[in-house]
């Protein structure tokens, strides 16, 4: 990704603002292919890790050290290097333990616009989507690839996030996005729609 060390700057100075004033800060990140590079970029840096609690934004309900678990992704790719300082929460623990709003929210997108464990046979539905719905967790039937029942924070719950990122790889979820401008079956549509919080898109 041709923004990585910018993303990750941004996602720096936004943590050790909030440990400065804060004594601790946190980070919310989906799995996938999207965020990566960047999850690299960031455990290269020492920034006080042992301050910062990382927890995701969804996951696949698989056991934590399934192939296709995020948890299991997070361990072998953020919480390495000097982020294997960082604390992990499992989700169901951090909404509880962490407080709102998040410091950091980094989203990816699927190629049917789908962000979180949000897709598009749940568009319309006020809890998955209603961006002043109360925020809370969700869980899923099987849904998308691979195809397991999930568990996701809802979109009133994502935006309440002091900085929210989204990753757009590759020239097929870039027609995505662009097609969502004006297609509301596309989930992505409703999260840049709303007002609430601002989306800080990284197109590469």
């Amino acid at each position: 990704m041709k923004n990585t060390k910018r993303i990750a700057e941004n996602i720096i100075e936004q943590l050790t603002a909030s440990i400065a004033k804060n004594g601790t800060a946190s980070l919310v990140v989906s799995g996938g292919s999207s965020p990566l590079a960047v999850f690299a970029e960031l455990a290269a840096r020492d920034i006080g890790w042992d301050k910062v609690t990382i927890t995701l934004v969804d996951d696949r309900l698989v056991p934590a050290d399934h192939a296709d678990s995020n948890q299991a992704l997070l361990h072998r790719h953020l919480l390495v290097d000097h982020a294997a300082a960082a604390r992990f929460m499992p989700l169901t623990q951090a909404v509880m333990d962490v407080p709102r709003p998040f410091d950091v929210m980094l989203l990816g997108m699927g190629p049917d616009g789908h962000f979180a464990s949000l897709f598009p046979a749940m568009v319309g539905d006020d809890e998955a989507f209603g961006p002043d719905h109360t925020p809370k967790i969700i869980t899923t039937p099987p849904m998308g690839s691979p195809q397991w029942p999930r568990i996701s924070m809802n979109m009133a719950m994502i935006l309440e996030s002091n900085l929210a990122i989204l990753l757009v790889n590759g020239a097929e979820k870039q027609a995505v996005l662009a097609a969502s401008k004006t297609d509301s079956a596309l989930p992505i549509h409703w999260l840049l729609k709303q007002t609430k919080r601002k989306i800080e898109v990284e197109i590469s």
